[in-house]
């Protein structure tokens, strides 16, 4: 079964304070774009216009940076409370039409389109089931989930992001092979490590 892909939308996470890095990590460039532009057409190449990113901690001066305008923008006033909180604003902008939502974050840059795009065709072979990306002998984001696991997602809190569900539904995953999503940029040392080891990528 392989069904459209018409109604499903990308929800990247990009309310952090960077508090590791010590400055916003959503706006350092990397190949001439910030992390947060990488993630944002990335995810336009596979959705579209169907992208909602979900700001907090700095949304003044990554919206005065980063050209947005093509894409919903939303600002979790509770931010502060970790990941869930974000994951919550982002699964309630979804339109009631919504029949799966694509959890993205801004801090993976070598996730790229054909990754995202791999997840989705995963997915329309089996719509009831949540798809997610397999890297350090474990599972986490990129990870879509099918509009019935959305009250699942309303339900977390704190800053374990989308773990919990995951774990608990483990007999309705699928699992894609991603590799590429073990890097996630937290600290200045992950920064040195991508421009210098994937400075073309």
């Amino acid at each position: 079964m392989n069904i459209a892909s018409d109604n499903v939308y990308a929800i990247i996470l990009a309310a952090g304070a960077s508090s590791r890095m010590g400055r916003p990590k959503q706006l350092l460039e990397w190949r001439n774009r910030s992390l947060l532009e990488h993630a944002v057409l990335n995810a336009q190449t596979v959705l579209g216009e169907r992208v909602i990113v979900v700001l907090g901690a700095h949304a003044d001066a990554i919206q005065a940076s980063v050209d947005l305008s093509a894409v919903t923008v939303i600002e979790n006033p509770d931010w502060r409370e970790g990941m869930a909180a974000s994951i919550r604003a982002g699964v309630q902008a979804l339109p009631e039409s919504a029949a799966a939502a694509l959890i993205l974050l801004c801090d993976q840059p070598l996730v790229n389109a054909e990754h995202m795009q791999n997840l989705l065709n995963a997915w329309q072979n089996a719509p009831a089931r949540i798809v997610a990306s397999q890297y350090h002998n474990s599972v986490g984001g990129p990870a879509l989930f099918p509009a019935g696991f959305f009250e699942h997602l309303l339900s977390l809190s704190g800053d374990r992001g989308a773990k919990p569900v995951l774990m608990k539904f483990e007999d309705r995953l699928i699992k894609v092979p991603l590799p590429e999503a073990a890097l996630d940029v937290d600290s200045a040392g992950d920064f040195d490590r991508l421009t210098g080891c994937y400075p073309g990528y």
